[in-house]
């Protein structure tokens, strides 16, 4: 019996260490970046539209207008507004559109695994923003119920989306900095009412946010799950054609640079019948792991269909550094034993199109590597043919 509930208690911590450390969210960086970028928006957006509220009510409804106020709401309006033209400024390229995929997030989007500024700014404004109605209130009417403290509390929380460690931490901190003070300034009667609603507040804030929290994260397992099944080859692991399109169009409509390059492996119908089909699964296998080996994890490693891959890596565009790169890749290549008795090995004819961020579209830049590709099958294979960077250079 005691083991049965010393077990329990095990499983029940464990739980709840995934639950509030959340590792799952680390796969899903750029995700969840731009779900707290777009509710940091969102929240910018509400506030001016509060304050122009405030203003036309002020003119429309009051019979003596407060000149002063009516400039603080303006000045209110003004600094939102540059706030929201400076937030876009700084992020708004690495949103163009949400991503589908985490694979999408790495590739088109890699600025947005490299930084955590969306939420970093999301924490700060809303702080900021609990703060400001604690102060107010502390000033202006210390011993009453602090309405819109706390309804702000339990709303403002659900919007972050993060590990729920961190947003129950920023819920503790607020309503700290608030009864600290408030415990100074108010007498004891008047202060144990509000200490009472502040505490049952926190329990309401920190229930919800983690259930929003929990069930986002399910959501996007689940999500992400489906998405890998249907952008990965079967086969190999690696993104099939579907997935590969969809990150390298994002790569060149958003004018990211790097070299496009198809692989053909040579003879591969004569290793299916020679050796047999099971024995070319094997090869595909090996040359999936070998390519995505060789190149960087941002790179962009897509099985065409068949014998045929494709990589687009991320803003490598110097041409004697990509020709180095793909006398390696080569000789990688080679190291893949078809048959031992004999000597064969894997032999691949490559076919490369630098991208400077000049090509309008995927067709032109595909044509342009399949071109050099062709080039290479028309002299020998086993080699590679590289165009130079521009579009205008395309045959």
């Amino acid at each position: 019996m005691q083991e049965h509930i010393s077990l329990n208690c095990k499983k029940w911590t464990c739980k709840v260490r995934k639950t509030l450390f959340s590792p799952v969210l680390e796969d899903y960086t750029a995700i969840l970046n731009y779900k707290n970028c777009v509710s940091t928006r969102f929240l910018l957006v509400f506030l001016m539209l509060l304050f122009l509220m405030d203003l036309i009510c002020q003119i429309v409804f009051f019979r003596f207008i407060e000149f002063g106020y009516c400039i603080y709401m303006l000045m209110g309006i003004g600094f939102m507004a540059l706030i929201y033209y400076a937030f876009i400024r700084e992020t708004g390229n690495a949103f163009p559109r949400k991503p589908a995929i985490e694979g999408e997030s790495a590739a088109g989007n890699s600025a947005i695994r490299q930084t955590h500024l969306p939420t970093i700014i999301l924490y700060i404004f809303e702080i900021l923003i609990l703060l400001f109605t604690a102060f107010l209130h502390t000033a202006l009417n210390p011993g009453d119920m602090p309405i819109i403290f706390l309804i702000l509390l339990i709303i403002l929380p659900m919007l972050i989306f993060d590990k729920i460690w961190r947003v129950y931490l920023m819920i503790l901190f607020v309503s700290a900095v608030y009864l600290i003070p408030a415990r100074l300034i108010l007498s004891s009667e008047a202060y144990g009412p509000i200490l009472i609603y502040v505490l049952m507040d926190d329990v309401i804030s920190l229930t919800w946010s983690g259930i929003m929290i929990y069930s986002r994260t399910v959501s996007l397992q689940t999500n992400g799950i489906t998405e890998t099944y249907a952008s990965h080859d079967g086969l190999t692991g690696i993104l099939n054609r579907r997935g590969g399109d969809t990150l390298i169009t994002n790569c060149i409509t958003n004018g990211v640079p790097g070299a496009f390059i198809i692989f053909d492996i040579d003879n591969f119908k004569h290793i299916n019948d020679t050796y047999g089909h099971q024995r070319g699964d094997e090869i595909l296998k090996a040359v999936a792991s070998c390519l995505s080996s060789s190149f960087r994890k941002e790179d962009i490693v897509t099985r065409m269909g068949g014998d045929e891959f494709l990589v687009y890596a991320i803003r490598m565009v110097d041409r004697k550094f990509v020709e180095s790169k793909l006398a390696d890749v080569e000789n990688n290549l080679h190291t893949i034993v078809i048959d031992a008795q004999n000597g064969d090995h894997v032999t691949a004819s490559i076919g490369c199109a630098i991208n400077d961020g000049t090509y309008i579209d995927y067709s032109a830049l595909f044509r342009t590597a399949d071109h050099m590709l062709y080039t290479v099958k028309q002299t020998g294979k086993d080699s590679f043919a590289v165009k130079d960077a521009s579009f205008r250079n395309q045959p």
